[in-house]
Parts: C-alpha cells; structure tokens; sequence
C-alpha cells in the first residue's frame, strides 16, 4: 500500500515540507530550522522528539548559547573554552565552600609540610617547582595587565586581602616576629629578575597609577 503523503501536516512542532515517499521526511520546526526526520514521527505511538536539536537543547552554563539536543546526557557547555571555563569556576566555588573546614586546613598543612620536606632533599625538585611559579605568575600578571578591569579588580581585592591578614598577624606577636623572618627569607631568594619585576616595575606601575588618579 503506497504511503499517504504527509506534506503540509505538523507533528509536535514539526511541519513536513517535502515526502518523497521514503523512510524519512523533510520538516521545518517552528524556529525556522528545517531538517530530515523519521517518518516514525507520524505514528500515534512514537514517543521521540518532534522538535529540533536546537528547541529540545540546553544553553551552555557560561554564555547561554544553546547547545543541540543529540539525544544523549546533554551538554554542560558548548565549547572547550567554556569547558575549561565552567571548570575552573567549579573548583573555585568548591574551594570557598571548603577553605574555612578544618579537614582542608590539616590537609593542606600536612601536603605543605611534606613539600618543604621535599624541596630540602631534593635542590633540583625545589628549582623546578619555583620556576614552575615563576613562569605561573608571569602569565597571570601578563593576563591582568592586558585586561584593565581585571587588573583593577584584582588589586583591590589584594589590598583587601592583605590589610585583614596583616592586621590578624600583627596581633601575636610570634606571629609577626615569624612573618618578618619568612619575609626576609623570600627578599633574599629573589633572582635578579624578580626583584627587578617586583619592586621596580612594581613601582613604575603605582606611581603611574596615581598620576592618572590625579
């Protein structure tokens, strides 16, 4: 028996353009997308979708572009750099859910002191991870001074964050005795080009933050 000819009917959200009389059909959902769907779509018993990826999609959880339903655990994201971004903004949120824990306070304690352990064995470990740092600090610095609104939120909350934990430590005594001494220690480990980087560039940079404030 030929099969009827479903042009012009509509299945949930989906008009049939063109039946060449064949297995599927050529519909156009109501967004406007057309696209060539099963002639299953027709039957009172089919229970699958009758609209397109894009109306049965999700929007990404960074930029809110809309992800297309491919019939599968629906996607998070709708690119690697939102990926990487959802990511990072994850692990942030979990970090401020846990730093206050006494759990993670043992924990990171415990992992530093084996680190430090290490670092004393091992010279060539201890280089490696300094560089490591150095290079991490290089491309953060370099990311905030290529983003204006970046750098300025982030200095102060700096400023913020180091006015609260100097005031904290200034109230022990050993406390700040102890900080001093580790200040020292780090001032006198700085190569060449840290130091010029830090408190000479450093320096340029504030005193041309204050002329444009001015």
């Amino acid at each position: 028996m030929p099969k009827s000819d479903r042009i012009g009917q509509t299945f949930g959200k989906l008009t049939v353009i063109a039946d060449h009389g064949g297995a599927q059909l050529h519909c156009r959902c109501e967004c406007g997308r057309e696209g060539i769907y099963s002639r299953a779509i027709t039957k009172p018993s089919y229970r699958g979708p009758k609209a397109c990826p894009w109306c049965l999609g999700s929007p990404c959880e960074e930029c809110d572009t809309i992800i297309p339903n491919k019939g599968r655990m629906p996607a998070k994201t709708c690119s690697e750099a939102c990926r990487v971004a959802r990511a990072n903004r994850r692990e942030r949120e979990r970090y401020e859910r846990i730093k206050d824990t006494e759990h993670f306070r043992a924990t990171r304690a415990a992992y530093l002191e084996r680190l430090a352990s290490l670092m004393d064995a091992y010279p060539e470990l201890a280089e490696s991870i300094r560089e490591d740092h150095r290079r991490a600090v290089r491309a953060w610095r370099e990311r905030q001074m290529s983003d204006s609104v970046l750098r300025a939120c982030y200095l102060e909350a700096h400023r913020q964050r180091e006015a609260k934990r100097l005031e904290h430590i200034r109230s022990d005594p050993e406390a700040y005795t102890e900080h001093l001494r580790r200040q020292r220690e780090w001032y006198h480990s700085l190569s060449d080009a840290d130091y010029h980087r830090i408190f000479v560039e450093g320096r340029e940079e504030r005193a041309l933050r204050k002329n444009r404030r001015e």
